[in-house]
């Protein structure tokens, strides 16, 4: 691996915090080292340059969020590649392996993440503190955040893990400080997720169950391990901690009401919101805030980022339901007939305002990346599939979504199918980047296929249905990295 990936040393910054705890930390991306990291006060600022370092350019603070969303049928490129959108490469499953933009930038950052959380845990065992609380939490959200940066690559260099168990080659697994020399192979998908389940599972006895608004806690890091075993198939872990959350956490979580559904989008931290990264207009840095979702699918042409809109298809969906709260998230252009819109799409409403951003910037709008209501649609999927009296509490968990969409509707038992359950995760979670995944683990082709739609005339036909095994799932793994580590 070449000197970039995993062994560069950010420079240390300097950041003023987002809030709580924050405020009083400064966050750093600087190395950690045994004289550097000497107390817990260390240990935490270096821990904030974690959570900063995942929630920046090209990791949750660009790509990882809506690559997820746009390989799916719920939203698609405004523009083609040609036309320079940034999202079309993965919309039109051609990322290469030299594109910089979607492949090292990427990898580089997820495996600074990586790198910065080994150093951590090397170096914070010289601490020495009778603070054992602190001290268990910092290195606990360290374990977590390691296995979400594993599980992130994982998903995005890797096939996906009901492609064939996890047998395919997914990314390397770095546990430790190495030297520079350090030349790691690719381990199989299943070993990959098999560490990540390692490092979230260990760190939850040190992790708190009270609400800690932007960092991993108990609830967050049970929600995470929902997710990724509900992905590789293992519904009973993924129906049990879902359901653990759910039921055990109601004094700090709660869904949204009916009510409350148009209003909490562009807030910090609402009932439902698990664990989010905050932004604003002066963070994380460069005073430019965030970037990634809230931007790409913004409404006005003076940002020039407005890149995915919704499709036919999840129009259509939601209009089944003319009474859907849902409706609310959904925009025309604030441009008349806008030509900068494919032209069947230009007076309906495909964009997708779940980030408005605080101000009416979308740049200050936090990232969500865990919500309650996929954590209910999680236990639905699983309970169901493993059927019993599973399936009865699935049912349950189901209808709390459906019926908070709409308080007049219900799925009735023979209604009750995973076909049904999937349309409530398109409906619900559409723009959050979990779309793609949840055709992957069911093996269903993703399907673009649409009557009098608005997909791009230049997608490439061999993309218009994508197998849940098809070998594009893969981004690439960066031709730099190749060519400095023969080993991948």
């Amino acid at each position: 691996m070449n000197r970039f990936s995993l062994y560069i040393f950010a420079a240390g910054i300097s950041l003023s915090s987002c809030s709580g705890d924050w405020l009083n930390l400064d966050p750093s991306t600087s190395l950690p080292t045994e004289n550097a990291m000497s107390t817990i006060s260390d240990a935490q600022n270096a821990l904030n340059g974690v959570y900063r370092l995942a929630s920046s350019h090209s990791y949750y603070g660009d790509n990882f969020l809506y690559f997820g969303d746009c390989r799916g049928a719920d939203v698609q490129a405004r523009i083609s590649l040609g036309d320079r959108s940034r999202v079309s490469p993965y919309y039109e499953y051609s990322v290469k392996a030299d594109d910089a933009f979607n492949t090292s930038l990427p990898w580089n950052q997820a495996y600074k993440v990586i790198r910065q959380t080994n150093n951590i845990l090397h170096y914070i065992q010289n601490i020495k503190t009778d603070d054992k609380v602190n001290f268990d939490r910092i290195k606990s959200e360290t374990l977590a955040m390691r296995g979400l940066a594993l599980y992130d690559l994982t998903r995005l260099f890797g096939m996906p893990y009901m492609s064939d168990n996890g047998a395919s080659l997914g990314v390397p697994i770095e546990i430790e400080i190495t030297d520079f020399n350090h030349k790691p192979s690719r381990k199989t998908v299943a070993e990959c997720y098999s560490q990540v389940i390692d490092d979230m599972t260990n760190a939850l006895d040190g992790l708190s169950k009270e609400k800690r608004d932007g960092y991993l806690n108990y609830w967050a890091v049970k929600g995470l391990l929902s997710r990724v075993y509900l992905n590789m198939g293992d519904n009973e872990k993924a129906y049990n901690a879902a359901e653990d959350i759910i039921e055990n956490s109601k004094s700090i979580y709660q869904l949204y009401t009916n009510e409350e559904y148009p209003t909490v989008w562009g807030k910090d931290f609402q009932s439902e919101s698990i664990f989010e990264f905050y932004f604003s207009l002066t963070e994380p840095s460069g005073g430019s805030g965030g970037e990634g979702a809230p931007m790409v699918y913004e409404n006005e042409e003076k940002f020039d980022w407005n890149n995915l809109i919704i499709t036919k298809s999840y129009l259509d969906l939601l209009d089944e339901d003319p009474d859907d709260v849902r409706h609310c998230l959904l925009e025309k252009s604030v441009i008349e007939n806008n030509g900068g819109l494919p032209e069947k799409s230009r007076t309906r409403p495909v964009f997708l305002n779940k980030y408005p951003g605080k101000s009416g910037n979308p740049q200050d709008n936090n990232i969500c990346i865990l919500r309650l209501s996929e954590i209910y649609l999680n236990a639905a999927e699983a309970g169901f599939k493993l059927g019993g009296n599973y399936k009865t509490k699935a049912l349950g968990y189901l209808n709390a979504i459906v019926s908070r969409a709409n308080p007049s509707k219900t799925v009735s038992d023979g209604e009750f199918t995973l076909d049904r359950i999937l349309k409530e995760r398109r409906k619900e979670l559409v723009g959050e980047g979990l779309a793609v995944y949840d055709y992957t683990r069911n093996k269903i082709p993703v399907d673009r296929t649409e009557v009098d739609g608005w997909h791009l005339n230049t997608i490439n036909p061999s993309t218009v249905v994508i197998e849940y095994n098809d070998p594009r799932h893969a981004i690439p793994i960066p031709q730099t990295e190749v060519d400095a580590n023969p080993n991948l």
